[in-house]
């Protein structure tokens, strides 16, 4: 089930870029650098959020730990694959990864990592 899990996580990447591509496409020129995160951010989580429970019909995860670990395997590829592919492949600085988890200046990228992390469990309780 862990590893039927780990390779969902990419359905999460592909979400989580055409997301970003729709944000960037339809009206982040409109609503302004701030607004287009938080409601892409918003977009995101629920987009997650059917995501999860698509994958706990269809995988049920057997125990609380499970879901747990599932959880934190997507935190832990999440914030690799950002920072990672963010910093070594996409050239950005540490700085600029760091701003969207920056509170005080209205980012809350630091949701969708919280989500991930939680998202199993909360589904697996649900169903």
């Amino acid at each position: 089930m862990l590893c039927k899990y780990s390779f969902a996580w990419v359905g999460m990447v592909l979400l989580a870029i055409t997301n970003g591509g729709l944000r960037d496409l339809l009206y982040k020129s409109r609503l302004g650098d701030i607004a287009a995160h938080q409601l892409s951010t918003v977009l995101l989580l629920l987009l997650l959020a059917g995501y999860f429970r698509l994958l706990a019909s269809a995988w049920p995860l057997a125990s609380s730990p499970q879901a747990w670990t599932v959880g934190l395997i997507w935190l832990l590829l999440t914030l690799a694959f950002e920072f990672g592919f963010g910093h070594f492949i996409a050239g950005h600085s540490w700085n600029h990864l760091f701003a969207d988890y920056n509170l005080r200046a209205g980012r809350v990228w630091i949701l969708i990592p919280l989500w991930v992390l939680v998202g199993p469990a909360l589904f697996r309780y649900l169903k």
